[in-house]
C-alpha cells in the first residue's frame, strides 16, 4: 500500500490543477492508504480536505509545502494537534517576512515549533537537493544533521521524487547513500499537482498566468513534463524498485499522522 505525501491542489494558487474532490477521488480508485495535502505555504483547503477524506472513508494528512527565506522548499506534515498547530505559526511567520504574495520563512524558527510535525527534506526545488546537485556533500551532511537535531531522528525523511526529469535519478542515488550513511530514512513521493496526466495542459497554463506570459514565453516556468500526477502503485513500484523502503515508508509515515480536524 502506499500514502502520497506531497500533494498540491488549486489551493496552491496558479500552480495546482485539480480539485480536492478530484484528487481524493483518484487516489480512492488507485488503492492508496493516505493522501496528505501539501499547499504552498497555506492551510485554506485543510478543513474541507479533512471533511471530503471523512466522507470518502480515507484517511487525510495535513501538511504544507513550506518557502524558506532564499526561496527553498521543505515538506512539512503534522502529526497532531501540537503539530498543526506550529504548522499554523510557521505559514503565519512566511508570511509576516516575506513580501506579499511570496512568503519566506526564516529557517531559525523551524526548531522553535518542530513538536508535533515530520519533515521530509523536499522537492528538487529543496536546500538538500540544490547542495546535491552541486555536489556541496558536506554542507549536504551538514543540513541532514540540522534537520535531525531539530525535529528528532524519527521525524525527519529524506524525500525522493521521480518525476522523470533530468537529474531525478543520480540525485535520489544520492540521497539513498547519505541516509545510510547518516543514519536517515528515505520516502517517497509524487510532488502532484494534478490528478491526471491529462491535466498537465491546464496546471501549464496556470503557471504561464502566474508569470503574466503566454505559452510559449513560459517555457523556463513551467514544468518539465507531463509526470507530476498520482500514478499507480504498479508504475510507483517499477519507479523506486531500487529502494521499495522508501514505498513502505509512506505508510509508515502515515500511520503516524493521527490529525483528524473536523
Amino acid at each position: 500500500m502506499y500514502a502520497e505525501l506531497h500533494c498540491h491542489s488549486y489551493y496552491s494558487f496558479h500552480d495546482g490543477a485539480s480539485s480536492l474532490e478530484e484528487l481524493l477521488v483518484r487516489a480512492k480508485e488507485l488503492g492508496y492508504g493516505a493522501l496528505a495535502l501539501t499547499d504552498h505555504d497555506n492551510l485554506c483547503g485543510a478543513m474541507r480536505f479533512a471533511q471530503l477524506t471523512r466522507s470518502l472513508g480515507m484517511q487525510g494528512i495535513t501538511g504544507a509545502e513550506m518557502t524558506l527565506k532564499g526561496g527553498c522548499h521543505l515538506t512539512l506534515l503534522a502529526k497532531d494537534g501540537a503539530g498543526y498547530k506550529n504548522l499554523c505559526r510557521l505559514i503565519t511567520a512566511a508570511h509576516n517576512a516575506g513580501e506579499r504574495h511570496l512568503p519566506e520563512l526564516p529557517p531559525q524558527l523551524l526548531k522553535e515549533h518542530a513538536t508535533g510535525l515530520i519533515a521530509l527534506s523536499g522537492c528538487r526545488e529543496s536546500e538538500l537537493a540544490q547542495f546535491l546537485d552541486g555536489a556541496r556533500f558536506t554542507e549536504a551532511r551538514q543540513l541532514i544533521r540540522q534537520y535531525m537535531e531539530w525535529f528528532g531522528t524519527d521525524n525527519y525523511y529524506l524525500e525522493l521524487q521521480q518525476n522523470l526529469v533530468y537529474g531525478d535519478t543520480g540525485r535520489n542515488r544520492k540521497l539513498v547513500e547519505l541516509g545510510k550513511e547518516i543514519g536517515v530514512k528515505t520516502v517517497a513521493t509524487g510532488n502532484a499537482h494534478y490528478h491526471t496526466r491529462e491535466r498537465h495542459q491546464l496546471q501549464d497554463c496556470l503557471v504561464a498566468v502566474r508569470h503574466c506570459k503566454s505559452l510559449e514565453e513560459s517555457h523556463r516556468e513551467r514544468r518539465a513534463n507531463s509526470e507530476f500526477y498520482l500514478r499507480s502503485i504498479a508504475e510507483l513500484g517499477e519507479l523506486f524498485q531500487q529502494c521499495p523502503e522508501a514505498l513502505d515508508n509512506t505508510m509508515e509515515i502515515a500511520r503516524r499522522c493521527t490529525l483528524d480536524l473536523t
